[in-house]
């Protein structure tokens, strides 16, 4: 199936999602793809904060390119982080039994689920309410622990 129909049906059926996605096996660079287009799709979300706040043209192409920077690159290697470190305090206290690299895929395809979400809230910085933003970045945290919680059951328990 294709990605946004992935992610689209991982808002009902994540259970399947994940076990079909842990069926077609689970690569290395699959899941560095997933990492760097949530990054992107995070830089293409904050242009409206960042084209607003900046005065000059020249100092906006500076803040996007330091953007894309950390978004594309570092973003990646900080979800691998924490993905491992969750894998390690989960699998100590509840007995599962996952690879790292389903640890890997879990963390990041919860993030990936929750790009749609990303991206509204970026436009709903034009709109300027400050309470509709906040509730949009409420909402994808839970929307994100949700998938993460499903998506880890599904990789070290079934």
């Amino acid at each position: 199936m294709s990605l946004i129909g992935d992610i689209t049906r991982a808002n009902y059926e994540p259970t399947s999602v994940m076990q079909a996605q842990i069926d077609r096996g689970i690569t290395d660079a699959q899941t560095l793809f997933y990492a760097m287009l949530f990054g992107f799709m995070n830089l293409l979300a904050s242009y409206p904060r960042v084209a607003a706040l900046t005065p000059d043209p020249d100092t906006l192409a500076a803040k996007m390119g330091g953007l894309f920077i950390s978004y594309v690159f570092f973003l990646p290697l900080v979800l691998f982080g924490t993905a491992g470190l969750l894998n390690w305090a989960i699998l100590k206290f509840t007995k599962g039994h996952t690879s790292w690299s389903h640890a890997r895929r879990v963390f990041v395809w919860s993030a990936v689920v929750t790009i749609p979400l990303i991206l509204i809230n970026g436009l709903s910085f034009m709109i300027g309410n400050n309470v509709l933003q906040q509730l949009l970045n409420v909402i994808t945290a839970i929307v994100f622990v949700f998938q993460l919680s499903i998506n880890f059951k599904v990789a070290a328990f079934l």
